[in-house]
């Protein structure tokens, strides 16, 4: 009996640290996310701008309420990488962002991606000028 009550706690210890171990994976993957995003930082002047808009009384609990739909967004990303990408290859990904190369691909990332929209939308107009002439023919 006093067997089975060790190894049973062994288990339990077990997993418990197994549990821990991912919660502390997830907490770098969710990190990382916000840091390579950058959606926090590219949509702050929009949310301050459409803030200005409001009654003093409002604005704080206005902004309270969008970066409580940031961080469910974030959430959702680190669940979409642990879906489709393996641990290890996030945890060598984590490991980059963290060095002077990975912090540098990191610091641009904002950039990068706003003239990625850019570009994105620019040529989705060339896109329905060229179905349009397709499609007249």
């Amino acid at each position: 009996m006093k067997k089975l009550l060790i190894a049973v706690a062994f288990v339990g210890l077990s997993f418990s640290g197994f549990a821990q171990e991912e919660t502390e994976f997830k907490k770098e993957l969710l990190n990382f996310v916000k840091l390579n995003t950058g959606s926090e930082d590219a949509i702050s002047p929009y949310i301050d701008q459409m803030a200005a808009g409001l009654p003093d009384r409002n604005k704080e609990a206005f902004k309270s309420e969008i970066k409580a739909e940031l961080d469910g967004m974030y959430s959702q990303l680190v669940d979409v990488y642990i879906e489709n990408v393996p641990k290890e290859d996030l945890e060598k990904m984590i490991e980059f962002y963290q060095t002077p190369a990975g912090k540098s691909v990191l610091s641009a990332t904002p950039q990068v991606l706003a003239k990625n929209i850019s570009l994105t939308q620019g040529l989705m107009m060339k896109f329905q000028n060229i179905f349009q002439k397709y499609s007249a023919q």
